[in-house]
């Protein structure tokens, strides 16, 4: 059973072991074991428990990694199914030319979700070392050894404002 308390404008909710076993199912991986991992574990939580807004999280008890057995806490990052299954129903494919590769037209909706994992991009930090693109694997969870997107506009830094194309470099949060 999970509980809800208001603190200062904050929802704090107590999450139930039946919620907690409910959100690790959907576990893939986490920082230590995926390099996918981009997304807080409250992140999920808030997608299993339908909160929007201010919510803190309290476990329980810590969950655990299906893949590595590591610790995961509120902030941990993870990698989990269907983190994006609503803007990949928004996604077009197109079959380019080279049979090995797709090509993902990616719409208004999934560019603004993978712009708020930037924290910041080459231009503006010399600790840049992922191509956008790859946050874009891991919002629309398309593979990332046969995919090729193309974003209906630039993304922009939300550091230094400052374009960021497919191959630009960036840091994620």
């Amino acid at each position: 059973m999970n509980q809800k308390f208001l603190l200062r404008g904050i929802d704090l909710v107590a999450v139930g072991e039946a919620s907690l076993l409910k959100a690790q199912q959907r576990i893939k991986g986490c920082a230590g074991c995926s390099t996918s991992a981009s997304r807080s574990f409250e992140s999920l939580l808030n997608e299993v428990l339908g909160n929007t807004g201010s919510t803190e999280y309290f476990l329980a008890v810590p969950t655990e990694c299906p893949k590595c057995s590591g610790p995961i806490f509120e902030k941990t990052l993870i990698d989990f199914h269907g983190k994006a299954k609503a803007a990949l129903d928004q996604v077009q494919y197109f079959d380019s030319r080279d049979e090995d590769q797709d090509v993902v037209f990616v719409d208004e909706p999934t560019l603004i979700e993978a712009q708020g994992f930037i924290s910041a991009c080459e231009h503006c930090s010399d600790r840049a070392e992922i191509a956008f693109d790859q946050l874009l694997d891991a919002v629309t969870g398309c593979d990332p050894t046969m995919t090729e997107y193309v974003i209906c506009h630039a993304a922009r830094c939300s550091r230094c404002s400052h374009a960021v194309m497919e191959k630009t470099l960036v840091v994620p949060r």
